[in-house]
């Protein structure tokens, strides 16, 4: 089993998103996507197990319950990336083009962050496998060069 490494400001932003509610939807070596589920408000279900049990015996308020819990999810991406806006500070990944936070376009040329892919020319950290922007694998895409 891979153990990971973390650093100790995406750990600790993991360690607060948890306690707020968040859980962990997937992770790789240089993001976490955390994911807070909504089931709706509690009084409109108590008004819509007042107006339609007779009629659908729950089954609206359940329809209700599921509409809210895909549609109206919360996600949030932490990436390992010390890279922030120069305007706000939020932490932004290694290759975007503007701030996710107020929309700042970002400088085009940021630091390295190890090398670029191959197949797709994205920034890719030093030691990764694969690709965080197409999926390629890093090791077979050189080899097919």
């Amino acid at each position: 089993m891979e153990t990971r490494t973390r650093t100790d400001r995406i750990q600790r932003e993991i360690d607060t998103a948890l306690a707020e509610g968040w859980r962990i939807e997937s992770e790789t070596p240089d993001r976490v996507v955390l994911v807070k589920r909504n089931y709706g408000d509690f009084g409109v279900h108590i008004v819509l197990a007042l107006l339609t049990f007779w009629w659908t015996l729950g089954v609206g308020n359940l329809a209700y319950a599921a509409y809210k819990y895909v549609n109206d999810s919360q996600r949030r991406v932490l990436w390992e990336s010390e890279r922030e806006c120069p305007e706000c500070g939020t932490t932004v990944a290694p290759d975007a083009n503007y701030c996710r936070n107020c929309g700042t376009e970002l400088p085009t040329d940021p630091e390295p962050v190890g090398m670029t892919c191959p197949n797709c020319g994205a920034a890719v950290a030093e030691g990764a496998k694969y690709c965080s922007s197409c999926g390629a694998g890093i090791a077979e895409v050189m080899e097919g060069a």
